[in-house]
């Protein structure tokens, strides 16, 4: 197969990261790189790679197959759309829109298309949550009637009060649930396998540190599930210390699983299987690999974005929650 030809757009931030997967995968070749800021795309073009800072340029038909794309949430769906209108395979980062209406656009644009659309989504991907999904899928835990999830970690845009579009609500459409939430939300919707009936969320009251910005900046959800089960979480990205960890509580076994460690409680607390996990890949490259994966087997266009479209569903009913003070449903 000749190699995929890559148009990256977005090459600050995460885009750095991609950059680096992209030009390490033999299967691959960038083609061209775009960034709205020329400095990023400097060490780029030295390369010899081919840059522009317009995303249109970078969608050039007949040039490209694929598109990575890192943006603000808002500017997502005409970038993605054109891609998926011309033909052009999409792995988008994570959240899949700022809101569930957006999101919806996309789905609908990969459903007239040939090309596939796939949301990153790299926390399935790490050693542990790989071993975590197997476990689950076996049944060794019975019913899992309680969940808990957690992650946190200390932005520093939020604490030297440089938030630049992610503080503001219109573009980003949210902070701790849609954008550090989402991480966390996804794990735990992915190894449940199941969606909640109802969400009730709260983001408390204010701002808690100083700054000029009006999104969430800490959230506790509440889940419920058809099975009577339920799910709390736990999202803020101004505290210490850094977690990302979800305990599945059944009625034969608990789970408590980290990114390199996980831990099978069948009996007593001193009795717990742990298995501890070395050197973590790089979670962008098999991410990467299944991506190459949908497109080499002609999966269906939105077979990697329907869970996240799921994911999505979820935070648009946490967020209406949050503003009505009541659970709210998930919207289709």
């Amino acid at each position: 197969m000749d190699k995929l030809r890559v148009s990256l757009i977005g090459a600050g931030g995460m885009g750095a990261g991609h950059y680096s997967v992209i030009q390490s995968d033999p299967r691959a070749e960038l083609v061209v790189a775009c960034d709205t800021n020329a400095a990023v795309l400097e060490p780029i073009a030295a390369t010899g790679v081919p840059t522009t800072t317009d995303w249109r340029e970078a969608l050039t038909v007949g040039e490209v197959d694929a598109a990575i794309i890192i943006l603000p949430h808002n500017l997502y769906p005409e970038v993605v759309n054109t891609a998926l209108g011309r033909g052009i395979h999409v792995l988008k980062e994570k959240p899949f829109a700022r809101d569930l209406d957006d999101a919806r656009l996309m789905v609908a644009a990969a459903q007239q298309s040939e090309a596939v659309l796939m949301v990153a989504g790299q926390g399935k991907y790490s050693l542990g949550y790989q071993r975590a999904k197997q476990v689950v899928d076996s049944g060794c835990l019975g019913n899992v009637f309680l969940s808990r999830a957690i992650i946190t970690y200390r932005w520093g845009g939020a604490i030297n009060n440089d938030w630049r579009w992610r503080g503001d609500r219109a573009q980003s459409g949210g902070t701790a649930i849609i954008d550090s939430g989402w991480h966390i939300i996804d794990l735990l919707t992915w190894l449940k396998g199941a969606l909640p009936e109802t969400v009730y969320c709260t983001t408390g009251k204010g701002n808690a540190f100083p700054g000029e910005y009006d999104v969430d900046d800490r959230a506790l959800l509440t889940l419920e599930y058809a099975d009577g089960s339920i799910a709390g979480v736990v999202a803020s990205f101004i505290c210490l210390p850094n977690a990302r960890q979800v305990f599945l509580h059944g009625t034969d076994a608990s789970l408590d699983i980290t990114d390199g460690c996980l831990k099978l409680h069948r009996g007593n607390e001193t009795d717990a299987e742990v298995i501890t996990f070395g050197a973590q890949p790089n979670l962008l490259q098999p991410q990467f690999e299944h991506f190459l994966h949908l497109i080499d087997t002609k999966a269906s266009p939105v077979e990697g974005a329907l869970e996240a479209y799921d994911v999505q569903r979820i935070i648009d009913a946490a967020y209406r929650s949050a503003e009505s003070r009541v659970p709210e449903g998930l919207r289709e």
